[in-house]
């Protein structure tokens, strides 16, 4: 239970780490919008709203906000949820459909001040407490992402998606263990949900249990070869990196070239795919990638090391010491170092 339930908000002090999956947030709030049966898709606005839904929204107009929700127009439903606050301010369902409308709009902050006004005047539900807890994934604030989405997951404990991004978060703060049983608990509920999988591979490496890492990426990179649908880079390159890791580089480059030609402004990706040439002494294809990894993240420290290392390595000594300044202007200028990894779907 929600002891108070207005503190939904930042606490002062809370711990902030990197969140490596950011751009899932997208994704997580369509789903959410989904799940929680509040906002209804374009292609079923002309079917009949349940008889629950219908009571709930009895003289109130909030069906045009979720229509337009529904269409992506979160500037317009932000408008309209305002004025229809001002008329009805103790309405808890258009609260929460405004901290929803601010969490893509990603405002996190502004979003957490809305569910913590819809609080006052109800429960917040499961998927609505996941919008908090995606507040706090935009936030950087694992503790209190943790924190929301298990009492999310106690209240819906049947939502895969719940215990998907719990395992996540859990990753996230190096618990490895309370990770592997989320995203086992996931799988159990979605047996095919391939996110789950090949974040299991992360989990198994974090528990230095490499075979066991290989083989949830094998198994998420044999389901995307069994479907039509676009593929997703993650498992081919979490499976490349570790393959090239562990000096098995030839086995490697196959499926970093996968990664690169699924999204070639991954700069995470092409820095990968450069190192492994880079071992296998194929130095040209090596400065291809390095040099692409560095147009795509011209701020990253160590793409310029790496391009540097690698132009002294081949003679191009001028080559080597611009990439060597830059490396050193850099250092210590940026609060977070590692390589971005755009087209991430955690």
């Amino acid at each position: 239970m929600i002891c108070d339930k207005t503190q939904l908000g930042m606490r002062r002090g809370a711990r902030s780490s990197h969140f490596s999956y950011r751009p899932l947030l997208l994704g997580t709030v369509f789903a959410l919008a989904m799940m929680s049966g509040r906002i209804v898709p374009a292609e079923a606005q002309t079917q009949p709203q349940t008889q629950s839904q219908t009571q709930a929204d009895a003289g109130k107009p909030l069906n045009d906000m979720r229509r337009l929700l529904a269409s992506g127009d979160y500037a317009g439903a932000d408008r309209s949820l305002r004025d229809y606050l001002k008329q009805s301010p103790d309405s808890p369902d258009a609260y929460f459909l405004l901290g929803f409308t601010l969490l893509h709009e990603q405002r996190p902050t502004e979003s957490l001040a809305e569910y913590t006004q819809g609080a006052k005047f109800r429960e917040p539900t499961a998927e609505e407490l996941l919008g908090v807890a995606s507040d706090y994934i935009l936030l950087k604030d694992d503790a209190d992402a943790e924190r929301w989405l298990v009492i999310a997951a106690k209240r819906a404990p049947e939502k895969p998606l719940i215990w998907y991004l719990l395992g996540r978060t859990q990753y996230n703060e190096n618990h490895g263990a309370d990770a592997e049983r989320s995203f086992l608990t996931c799988l159990r509920l979605d047996p095919h949900h391939l996110r789950a999988e090949y974040n299991l591979g992360l989990v198994y490496e974090l528990l230095q249990r490499p075979d066991a890492a290989i083989t949830a990426y094998r198994t998420a990179i044999a389901w995307e070869e069994a479907s039509s649908s676009a593929k997703d880079i993650q498992p081919y390159l979490d499976l490349g990196m570790l393959l090239r890791k562990q000096g098995k580089v030839s086995d490697a480059v196959p499926l970093l070239v996968q990664a690169t030609n699924g999204a070639p402004r991954n700069p995470l990706a092409h820095q990968e795919l450069g190192l492994a040439y880079e071992q296998l002494g194929r130095n040209d294809e090596a400065l291809g990638e390095l040099k692409a990894a560095v147009s795509l993240a011209p701020k990253i420290e160590a793409l310029h090391f790496f391009l540097g290392r690698l132009y002294r390595k081949t003679g191009h000594k001028d080559e080597a010491s611009r990439e060597f300044a830059e490396a050193a202007q850099l250092a210590g200028t940026q609060t977070d170092t590692s390589v971005p990894n755009p087209d991430i779907a955690r």
